[in-house]
């Protein structure tokens, strides 16, 4: 996990962007880290109908599409 927040706060500096770890009580919980980056989508108004959805098992950090920041 360290080395995980390594590497993500290395690619955020490359991308002006900040790295904001979660607390490592709830770093044993994906549904947290989910959940979250669900309800920054919600926030902003970028909502998937569930027949859109799909599960990818082998996402890649940096292959992510972020579109609820400018």
């Amino acid at each position: 996990n360290h080395r995980l927040q390594e590497m993500l706060q290395t690619m955020c500096r490359a991308r002006g962007a900040e790295l904001c770890p979660i607390d490592d009580r709830y770093c044993i919980d994906n549904g947290a880290m989910i959940a979250q980056a669900g309800w920054e989508m919600l926030r902003v108004g970028q909502v998937t109908e569930l027949s859109q959805s799909g599960i990818t098992q082998r996402y890649r950090t940096d292959e992510v599409e972020v579109t609820w920041r400018d």
